[in-house]
């Protein structure tokens, strides 16, 4: 009579923890988020647009970009000026012997000189400036799309990881319910001293997996947090499109935009600022003539006259060659770079495609197949425990199996979005 009363406890308690099915269907309530880290839990939504929005408009990477883009302006409008002139004033014939003890035969002469460049300095000198504004232009838009990406990715990871938080839970309240049944049952002899220290084990196990997705949790949403300028995350996020599975086009229809991304037109302006830094050092190799224009003052006569000269310096010790050969050097590293940054480019697209696609099929199989199997496993299980046919540790496996394949269905949907944004971040082009 007593095991019989005991079965019918265990009966009845694992009944009521399996008798609210788990459910892996989306889009699911935010009302179904009970946990104290739950990213559901503030008044306001912050949506995955404003979450931008925020970011784009805080980012101090943002902003540094800016800046470059400012002084480079800066340095394009001062590339255009001409040399200064100089105002020259000279006095001869003073403080001398005999007759040129005074100032009486002193000679004044007020001159204006003027540098005049030659050889496309100042033309060379533009065209690096332009080409510099240009290479800061694209760096601020490859910033922007940065940070879109950045955003992008933390929020479906925080997404992710309260999901992950609120299975810990269920598993935790699961394994608390089973280590109070497994109890009772030992000390009815019904069970085993062994299966209460495995229950124990295994409560104990689900405590601190749930602390630890807590943990993941509150890291998560910190990093969120911190890309928007906040030290917490304060509002609630919107998960509707976290559970949205859209496949990858052909890897070609992204590869084909990747020469006209932000990382790789920056090269193209790089390139001609350093060939045309290249034109400006030759250009400095010519001597820059200057011009003189004044009048002078005979103080003895009161006659005036004017005066002319030319000067030309003699590139003798210095023709500028080591300067030549930098330049030179730096347009040959510039090109090498630019292909290297094209490959690794390359690469990443490629990797984060073939992962999109993987993740892809993956969760799509989750979703389809293994959840659903899972439950009617579940379902099965607990229909057989009712009428006798399967132990308690049956429909525990169940429920765990359940369990592990929600879990893995979350992980695939964060790399799945992680993997997605980072193709999209690598196929999005300059608009002209």
């Amino acid at each position: 009579m007593l095991s019989q009363l005991c079965v019918f406890c265990a009966i009845v308690l694992l009944t009521g923890v399996l008798s609210h099915p788990l459910r892996a269907e989306e889009p699911h309530l935010p009302e179904a988020h009970k946990h104290a880290k739950c990213i559901y839990s503030g008044g306001s939504v912050l949506t995955l647009p404003d979450a931008i929005q925020e970011a784009l408009d805080y980012s101090p990477r943002l902003k540094s970009a800016f800046g470059g883009v400012e002084a480079a302006k800066g340095v394009e409008n001062q590339a255009g000026y001409l040399p200064n002139p100089e105002i020259g004033f000279e006095i001869g014939n003073v403080a001398g012997s005999g007759g040129f003890s005074g100032t009486d035969s002193a000679e004044l002469t007020y001159s204006l000189t003027q540098t005049v460049e030659i050889g496309g300095k100042r033309s060379a000198r533009r065209n690096a400036a332009k080409a510099a504004r240009g290479a800061a232009s694209t760096a601020l838009m490859a910033e922007q799309l940065n940070i879109k990406r950045d955003v992008r990715i933390t929020y479906y990871d925080a997404l992710a990881k309260d999901e992950a938080v609120k299975l810990a839970v269920e598993q935790e309240q699961l394994a608390k319910d089973v280590l109070q049944t497994v109890s009772e049952q030992v000390q009815a002899a019904v069970e085993q001293e062994i299966q209460l220290s495995k229950a124990e084990v295994a409560y104990a196990t689900s405590v601190i997996a749930r602390e630890r997705k807590e943990h993941e949790l509150r890291i998560a949403k910190e990093k969120l947090a911190k890309l928007l300028g906040a030290s917490t995350l304060d509002s609630s996020l919107d998960h509707a499109h976290f559970f949205e599975l859209e496949p990858p086009a052909s890897i070609e229809s992204y590869r084909v935009n990747l020469a006209r991304i932000p990382d790789i037109q920056r090269f193209f302006h790089v390139k001609m600022e350093k060939e045309s830094l290249l034109d400006l050092e030759r250009a400095r190799a010519i001597p820059d003539p200057n011009f003189s224009l004044g009048v002078r003052d005979f103080k003895g006569s009161d006659d005036h006259a004017f005066v002319f000269s030319v000067s030309l310096p003699i590139p003798v010790f210095n023709r500028n060659r080591g300067n030549i050969t930098r330049a030179r050097a730096e347009v040959k590293q510039v090109a090498n770079d630019s292909r290297q940054a094209k490959l690794v480019l390359e690469h990443q697209l490629t990797e984060n495609w073939e992962q999109w696609s993987t993740y892809y099929s993956e969760a799509q199989r989750l979703k389809t197949k293994l959840l659903p199997s899972a439950k009617r496993t579940l379902k099965l299980a607990r229909t057989g425990f009712a009428k006798g046919r399967f132990s308690y540790h049956e429909v525990l496996d169940a429920q765990r199996t359940l369990f592990d394949a929600r879990s893995q269905y979350y992980d695939s949907l964060r790399r799945y979005h992680t993997a997605r944004a980072n193709v999209e971040r690598l196929a999005t082009v300059i608009k002209k």
